[in-house]
């Protein structure tokens, strides 16, 4: 089983410590998961963050107070992957103290690719994205448009940045810190071990309470990250079960192999009930019930459409499900009869 710590959660804005050298900073989020966890190395003559929170003043405002209260000086961002409230701040935190940022090379490509201004761009294939999986025209409109300027929440990253790779150890705070890299969640979402002192800092890889999103979207709707989470999570779950998991969202834990199991099980209980429900053609929205039983709009459509999609490609290429295309350009869904 997980063991949820019974260190006391840190008020928002607070930098507390939870053990030599670590800290844990609880930011706040402007939407249903309200926070984010990000995490301070301290050295001897400065200090490492792990992820930045979004972009807003009362962010920038924490991030201030926090380096009040080490009193020494940022040393170097570490992002363990693309989303917003993970590397939000990073261009400011970069640009404001002059530091370097550390990122996996497709982390930071995408991120400047998917979250920069692209005006002029053919935003055909989004479109396509959204009406094969059956979405309305009306949704698909708020979701596919232009941008002139950064997505809200994201400083401009900076125009360098120190690449991180699988097997790579980084020396901080008095520790030997392994680079793990993992596609599924984001394209090479990295996490740092510790074997001696069992730490495993999570991002949102291996998450105690709820699972990370898996999706396809627009930018390789072909995609089989669910294939690759599975792969993340057979790494995760040789670790020592006594490994404490720093994640970005909840709380810290051990147990990290039973977890890697529970994920897994969650998973695979959906594509069963995917495979049952496509006896006959569905389509991608038509799907989406069986995955999700509250209402879906806004946001939340736009991440379920991306996380069904995920499993029903992995159906597909599994031999599980075929694809047909309708004449009106919608992909409808089938089960094969096999089992594997």
């Amino acid at each position: 089983m997980i063991r949820l710590t019974s260190q006391t959660t840190p008020a928002s804005g607070v930098c507390t410590p939870l053990c030599d050298g670590v800290w844990w900073l609880r930011m706040p989020l402007p939407f249903e998961l309200d926070h984010i966890n990000l995490y301070v190395l301290q050295d001897s003559d400065g200090i490492f963050i792990i992820d930045t929170g979004l972009s807003s003043r009362k962010s920038k405002a924490i991030w201030q107070t926090c380096f009040e209260q080490f009193k020494q000086p940022l040393k170097g961002v570490i992002v363990t992957h693309m989303h917003p409230d993970h590397s939000g701040l990073a261009g400011w935190l970069c640009r404001e103290f002059n530091v370097p940022l550390y990122m996996s090379a497709l982390e930071y490509f995408a991120a400047r690719s998917i979250f920069g201004p692209n005006p002029g761009a053919d935003l055909s294939t989004d479109k396509r994205y959204f009406q094969r999986a059956g979405v309305d025209q009306s949704i698909i409109e708020q979701h596919v448009r232009p941008r002139d300027t950064y997505t809200e929440g994201v400083e401009p990253l900076p125009l360098a940045f120190h690449r991180l790779t699988q097997g790579q150890t980084l020396n901080i705070a008095g520790r030997s810190w392994q680079v793990m890299t993992f596609a599924g969640h984001s394209p090479e979402h990295v996490c740092l071990y510790n074997a001696t002192d069992k730490l495993l800092i999570g991002g949102d890889q291996i998450l105690p309470q709820i699972s990370p999103n898996i999706g396809v979207y627009s930018q390789e709707p072909e995609a089989n990250p669910l294939a690759h989470y599975f792969e993340s999570l057979t790494a995760l779950g040789d670790l020592p079960s006594d490994v404490l998991v720093l994640p970005s969202h909840n709380v810290p834990y051990t147990g990290v192999s039973f977890r890697a199991q529970q994920l897994r099980e969650h998973h695979e209980a959906q594509l069963a009930a995917l495979v049952s429900f496509c006896e006959e053609p569905q389509t991608l929205v038509a799907c989406l019930p069986v995955m999700y039983k509250r209402e879906l709009s806004g946001r939340h459509m736009f991440f379920a459409v991306a996380e069904c999609l995920s499993h029903l490609n992995y159906l597909m290429y599994a031999g599980r499900l075929t694809r047909q295309i309708t004449d009106a350009g919608v992909y409808v869904y089938q089960q094969t009869g096999l089992k594997s």
